[in-house]
């Protein structure tokens, strides 16, 4: 038994389907159909059943379950620990980052990079779903947060506010509010879907006296929305642009913290640091953050 087939089982296990277990390690879905009944006739046993919606552990593979996933926790360790003694500065970053963080910040920021450590390559992956540094899905995450997980370690980068914001075409034609009472009388962007969870957009949905026109599931979304004229939008002040006039900071005051963050086996690898320190210093400089400290 060598550890590739049990990472071929574990993630059928864990995602009950070919498909998610194919996404999941990046090959397609016959070659982990194919891993898994090889597998099976190797030790002898089924250890799935087939079913109609998906892939069910037998009585041996729930047996076979905890071990891999040990083993699992072991290859990692072994990873981070290997990476963590690595000087050089070369070799692949994979950061993660938040939309607009990805769209708006970061591509000045990593070609500056580039030009000192040119021998340093970046993998992105742009999106509010926290990857688990722990599994290296990521080595470095910028995360908006108010409380980073504790098991990793990182910089405090900047504290944002949240303020109302609207475009110059807006205020034109629908003037422009002075305090957040005289909201009640223009159109706001609301949120939709995992972001109404966030208290700014509560308190808004909360308030039967503001007119919400319309949703979005971004805050990149609402961020277009509000600089076409649409409404007005809340946002944190990363999303400032020179095409949005800010109005005032939102009442009660919200801050997002932004942070970089790794594993702390890997707070000496060469690159990761590197990076880490040039993003911080670049988050700090960047004058359209100047005020969020």
């Amino acid at each position: 038994m060598n550890w590739d087939d049990l990472r071929y089982f574990l993630a059928v296990a864990e995602e009950q389907t070919l498909s998610g277990a194919a996404a999941r390690l990046s090959v397609n879905h016959s070659t982990v159909f194919r891993r898994i009944n090889r597998f099976e006739d190797e030790v002898g046993a089924r250890l799935f059943e087939r079913l109609a919606d998906g892939y069910q552990l037998t009585g041996v593979g729930e047996e076979l379950l905890d071990h891999a996933r040990a083993v699992d926790q072991e290859i990692d360790a072994v990873q981070l620990k290997v990476l963590g003694k690595d000087y050089r500065p070369s070799g692949v970053v994979r950061l993660t980052a938040p939309d607009n963080l990805a769209y708006a910040y970061l591509p000045a920021y990593l070609a500056s990079f580039s030009q000192q450590y040119p021998e340093i390559s970046f993998e992105l992956e742009v999106g509010a779903a926290s990857l688990d540094l722990t599994r290296r899905e990521a080595d470095l995450a910028v995360r908006a947060t108010r409380a980073p997980p504790p098991h990793l370690i990182g910089r405090h980068v900047v504290t944002l506010e949240w303020a109302f914001f609207a475009s110059s075409a807006y205020l034109e034609q629908n003037g422009r509010p002075r305090s957040q009472a005289a909201l009640t009388s223009h159109r706001l962007i609301g949120a939709d879907g995992a972001l109404r969870r966030l208290p700014p957009f509560r308190r808004l949905d909360a308030d039967p006296a503001l007119t919400i026109t319309l949703r979005c599931s971004t805050l990149n979304a609402m961020s277009a929305m509000a600089e076409v004229g649409c409404a007005i939008a809340l946002l944190p002040d990363d999303q400032a642009k020179p095409s949005l006039v800010r109005l005032f900071s939102a009442v009660p005051a919200y801050t997002s913290d932004i942070w970089l963050l790794t594993h702390p086996e890997l707070r000496r690898t060469e690159r990761i640091r590197l990076l880490m320190e040039h993003l911080h210093a670049a988050f700090r400089a960047d004058p359209r953050l100047r005020a969020a400290r």
